[in-house]
């Protein structure tokens, strides 16, 4: 069930020039045409954003960043947004007069057994790092938080950031968990030689139901990006798949095309390493989009050590490693 919107003021905290401002979203358009009129904020929806200005201002503060941004297209970055639950209301941005230099996006939904709250991209230009705009706009976004009933806030922060670990810990959020992502060649998941089990399953598409029952078994709880209930806020595109002993499914894989990325792979207790799990990658890797050559792997529990293996053994390689880090509200 959605939040409701409630409609805002904005605010702002100024210095000679710069102004963080608490969006709805709606409210950026009118920031750039100050002679346009704000739409109302329960009314807006992705379709209302200027979202050439959202995707500018992504592209150029995440243009240096260890996962870059290049080729991540309007489309791609609002259907993240949507996946991830991103209230428009909550989210803040930072203007130069009417340029955007900074912003954060905040998703929020039911993860975990709590309320959560998500940083889905808080990014600044170069221009205007290390003027403390990050926890000026995280500390705007609090109080709307807390009146929301969001009981706990969590995000993802490169390993190698230092700088940004070290601010995010002097504002209460401690490190929860590790997180490695992983990405592999198509072909080579298409065509790698499975295990002499692998051909025994029958691989066919599957609903949200089939997909339920199944992810019942995972061993940890998924990140806020691959969490379950993404498959049902972008359900046109998502492709869920289940691999069948007989008439029942014993292993699940959910993967976004246009995201290009693998949102879960669960195969039930009982079917574990008799290549359930290799003959759902090979069928995505065989259904990817024409043009997409490889498959990403995101965000999986460091702690995982057979599931690491797995992944190292199909011929998946490194391509970063996270902290998961929380704070109450």
């Amino acid at each position: 069930m959605p939040w409701p919107r409630t409609p805002r003021v904005a605010q702002t905290v100024s210095d000679e020039r710069l102004k963080i401002v608490a969006v709805p979203l709606s409210t950026w358009e009118s920031l750039a045409a100050p002679d346009k009129a704000s739409q109302n904020p329960s009314m807006i929806d992705l379709r209302a954003v200027e979202r050439g200005a959202v995707h500018a201002a992504f592209t150029e503060a995440f243009a240096d960043y260890a996962m870059t941004s290049t080729g991540l297209t309007e489309e791609r970055l609002l259907l993240r947004m949507e996946k991830n639950a991103v209230d428009y209301d909550l989210s803040v941005g930072a203007y130069d007069n009417d340029r955007m230099v900074g912003f954060t996006l905040i998703g929020v939904d039911s993860w975990g057994g709590a309320v959560t709250a998500y940083d889905a991209g808080t990014g600044i230009v170069p221009a205007f790092r290390g003027q403390g705009l990050a926890r000026r706009m995280f500390d705007r976004a609090l109080p709307m938080l807390r009146e929301r009933g969001v009981e706990r806030f969590s995000l993802e922060v490169l390993q190698q950031n230092e700088l940004a670990i070290t601010a995010y810990k002097k504002s209460g959020f401690e490190i929860t968990r590790h997180l490695r992502s992983y990405a592999a060649d198509a072909a080579i998941l298409s065509h790698s030689p499975a295990s002499a089990d692998a051909s025994a399953w029958d691989v066919q598409p599957i609903g949200v139901r089939a997909f339920a029952l199944v992810v019942q078994d995972a061993d940890w709880l998924p990140s806020f990006e691959n969490r379950f209930s993404a498959v049902e806020r972008i359900p046109n595109d998502v492709t869920l798949i289940g691999a069948f002993d007989g008439g029942c499914c014993v292993g699940v894989a959910a993967y976004s095309p246009p995201l290009r990325w693998l949102l879960s792979l669960v195969v039930c207790r009982s079917h574990r390493r008799r290549g359930v799990g290799r003959a759902l990658l090979a069928r995505v890797a065989v259904d990817l989009p024409e043009g997409v050559t490889r498959l990403a792997v995101i965000n999986l529990d460091a702690s995982d050590e057979g599931m690491i293996a797995f992944v190292g053994a199909l011929g998946f390689g490194s391509l970063v490693d996270q902290f998961e880090m929380a704070r109450p509200i």
